[in-house]
C-alpha cells in the first residue's frame, strides 16, 4: 500500500468522523431545543403556581388575622390589640411572622410586652381559624385545658365567656373546657373528682 493510499484512507476515516459528528451535533441540537421548549412550559407553570399559592396565602392570612382580632377585641375592648400575619419569602419558602399591633404600634416583644391573657386569646383565636380552614370541614370540636388561666379581672373573664358562648353559636363549635374558674363553666358541667 502506497502512502497516497494510506492518506486516502486515513481521510475517509476522518470524513466517516465529521459525518457522524456532524449528525451526533444536529440530533444533540434538537433535543437541547426540545429541553428549552420544556423548561418555557415549567417556568411558566411555575410562574402560574407562585400567583395561585400566593393569592391563597394571602386569603388564608386575612382569614386567620381576622379571627384573632375578633377574639382579642371581644375580650379586651377597652385596650384593643390587632393582629396580623407578615409573610415573607426567604430562603424559597414562605415564612410568617405573628405580630401585635396596640394603639397603631407594632409591638417588638409580644410574650413580655401584652401579658398571657393576650396570648391566651390569640392562641385561641389561631386554634379557631385552623378548625375554619381545614377542608373538608371536619366535627368543629375544640378541647381546652386551662386556656385563660392567665387572663385577670372579673369584667375580662367574663368578656371571654361572652366570647366562647357568640363562637360556639356562630361557627357551630363544640367546646369542651377543663378549667376550675366557674367564669368558663358553660352549658353541660361535669366535675371530676379523685
Amino acid at each position: 500500500m502506497t502512502i497516497l493510499e494510506l492518506y486516502r484512507e486515513k481521510v475517509n476515516e476522518l470524513v466517516i468522523e465529521h459525518r457522524q459528528a456532524k449528525s451526533s451535533v444536529i440530533q444533540e441540537e434538537e433535543e437541547l431545543e426540545k429541553t428549552n421548549e420544556k423548561l418555557e412550559y415549567t417556568l411558566e407553570a411555575q410562574a402560574i403556581s407562585q400567583v395561585i399559592a400566593q393569592s391563597l396565602q394571602e386569603k388564608a392570612q386575612n382569614q386567620i388575622a381576622r379571627v384573632v382580632s375578633q377574639c382579642l377585641q371581644a375580650v379586651f375592648p377597652n385596650d384593643p390589640y390587632d393582629f396580623e400575619i407578615r409573610l415573607e419569602m426567604k430562603r424559597g419558602k414562605t415564612e410568617a411572622k405573628l405580630v401585635f399591633i396596640r394603639d397603631g404600634i407594632e409591638l417588638d416583644d409580644p410574650l413580655n410586652q401584652v401579658g398571657g391573657g393576650v396570648i391566651d386569646v390569640a392562641s385561641l383565636g389561631l386554634r379557631l381559624a385552623c378548625i375554619l380552614l381545614l377542608r373538608p370541614a371536619p366535627r368543629r370540636l375544640l378541647v381546652l385545658d386551662e386556656p385563660f388561666s392567665n387572663i385577670r379581672g372579673e369584667e375580662n373573664r367574663s368578656r371571654t365567656r361572652q366570647m366562647l358562648i357568640a363562637l360556639a353559636e356562630e361557627m357551630g363549635l363544640q367546646i369542651i373546657i377543663n378549667t376550675d374558674i366557674p367564669n368558663y363553666r358553660l352549658g353541660t358541667v361535669v366535675e371530676l373528682t379523685k
